[in-house]
């Protein structure tokens, strides 16, 4: 048997009780007691326990700093080192109402298949976006390219990154970054052309001042 939960909790709540879930009944304190200021991981970490143990599986939709925040890197690396992220996709900006915020999918699985044990991929999805005014939208290419790029799992350039364990626990924050793993693709040959014409036109300019100058001392 397996579950699958699908969630989007309340983000960064600051009026929670920490103290309760430090000695949870229940031992959802898999991975640590989140700070007071923020209780994000408090609901994942719900999230965790209330998966099958064997073949439980979670997607959750979270802010980007669940990603990166410092207070909360402990739990990031047992997360980690459990070996139960599958996933990390980063979602573009604009797709909530009332706000501009970027957002990103968290996807845990607890039987991973063999060939994605040990490894993480991560998905960057921002620009797979469609853009009217204030407001972005998921269309079904979109939807599409990211779900491929899921049941794939491989590098793809500038999209996506199949990153072992032992890379992502090197960090000592242990961040999750989509764009620390997946590079954006820098134009080497245009940026060198850009240059070269350059070099090239300020030499030309060089040289007919130091001629101009040559003939007027030589004139003097």
């Amino acid at each position: 048997t397996f579950n699958v939960i699908l969630a989007n909790p309340p983000y960064s709540i600051k009026a929670w009780d920490q103290k309760a879930f430090t000695n949870d009944p229940f031992g959802r304190n898999l991975w640590g007691t989140p700070p007071q200021g923020c209780a994000d991981y408090a609901f994942q970490q719900h999230i965790q326990k209330s998966l099958d143990a064997n073949n439980g599986r979670s997607i959750t939709l979270w802010p980007h700093g669940v990603l990166f925040r410092d207070s909360e890197s402990d739990m990031r690396r047992k997360m980690i080192e459990e070996d139960v992220v599958e996933c990390v996709i980063s979602l573009g900006p604009n797709l909530f109402y009332n706000s501009s915020m970027t957002s990103c999918l968290l996807i845990t699985n607890n039987n991973k298949q063999p060939e994605r044990k040990g490894k993480v991929l991560f998905v960057q999805a921002v620009n797979e976006v469609r853009n009217e005014k204030t407001i972005s939208y998921l269309d079904s290419h979109h939807i599409d390219r990211i779900s491929n790029g899921y049941q794939d799992f491989k590098d793809e350039k500038t999209f996506t990154a199949v990153v072992g364990n032992e890379t992502i626990l090197e960090d000592k924050n242990t961040r999750l970054n989509v764009q620390l793993f997946v590079k954006e693709e820098i134009k080497l040959q245009e940026n060198f052309e850009l240059l070269l014409n350059s070099y090239e036109t300020d030499s030309k300019k060089l040289e007919k001042s130091m001629n101009d100058l040559f003939k007027t001392l030589a004139n003097g």
